[in-house]
């Protein structure tokens, strides 16, 4: 053999495994409850603003084996929300609705939204993700949200809702 064979033949392995990253992919899920207030006005916007929400994500990083300064993206893959009182209640009220996440350290940014909701559309809506990577604030130790609504009805009774997200993460691991 040449020496240009041996020499690729020791490099090649170094290349190919050497120097790999090691990457670890998962998914946050959290809860949070608001209520939407009767009265609220028939075809014009207006603001449900929920309290400050804490995340875990800290915790939640740790356990996958990394941490804040590792994490390469945050995105958020889903976002229900669900009517949880009154019993019976349903989503037929509103016309559109848009979620938006602020922090104490980052200006506000829409991240989801629903336009054009039927009349059947039941007690949950499934919003659609702007799909934008959204660390900044999943590393902050809060956030809030606030979902900007309109609706082509009058609401007689306060409506309590759950709202879910689930981010997909992808980070480095710390070893």
């Amino acid at each position: 053999m040449t020496k240009i064979h041996i020499l690729l033949i020791l490099i090649i392995p170094f290349i190919l495994f050497g120097c790999k990253k090691k990457l670890t992919n998962f998914n946050l899920d959290d809860n949070f409850q608001t209520t939407i207030p009767s009265s609220s006005p028939v075809d014009i916007p207006f603001t449900i603003h929920t309290q400050e929400q804490e995340t875990n994500s800290e915790a939640e990083f740790e356990s996958h084996d990394t941490r804040k300064d590792k994490i390469q993206q945050i995105v958020l893959k889903d976002l229900v929300i669900t009517i949880l009182a009154p019993e019976g209640e349903d989503f037929s009220f509103l016309s559109s609705l848009e979620i938006y996440l602020s922090s104490t350290n980052h200006a506000e940014e829409k991240v989801a939204f629903a336009n054009d909701i039927s009349n059947d559309i039941g007690s949950e809506i499934v919003c659609n993700s702007v799909g934008q990577d959204l660390q900044k604030f999943v590393k902050d130790d809060k956030f809030k949200i606030r979902i900007r609504t309109v609706t082509d009805e009058v609401i007689t009774q306060d409506i309590d809702i759950n709202i879910y997200t689930n981010f997909f993460v992808d980070a480095k691991l710390i070893n």
